[in-house]
């Protein structure tokens, strides 16, 4: 699954709460990653989801991510 990922169509105050289990599938799903690299990513940059995204794409180039927002 390839989802558009441009950071900068993400609104700046997206986050990525990995204590709410919704969350957390919410963004499994939209970015194609698993819990692990989620959290790994999140750990890494932080919460906003603009920052875990370009951090994905760094750590995982052969995935393709991309996203583009619901309504974006």
């Amino acid at each position: 699954m390839v989802v558009e990922t441009n950071p900068s169509s993400i609104a700046s105050s997206a986050r990525i709460d990995l204590l709410r289990d919704v969350d957390v599938a919410y963004w499994c799903r939209l970015l194609d990653v698993d819990h692990a690299q989620l959290r790994r990513a999140v750990q890494q940059v932080g919460p906003r989801a603009e920052s875990v995204v370009r951090y994905l794409k760094r750590e995982l180039p052969a995935s393709g991510l991309e996203y583009d927002p619901p309504g974006g």
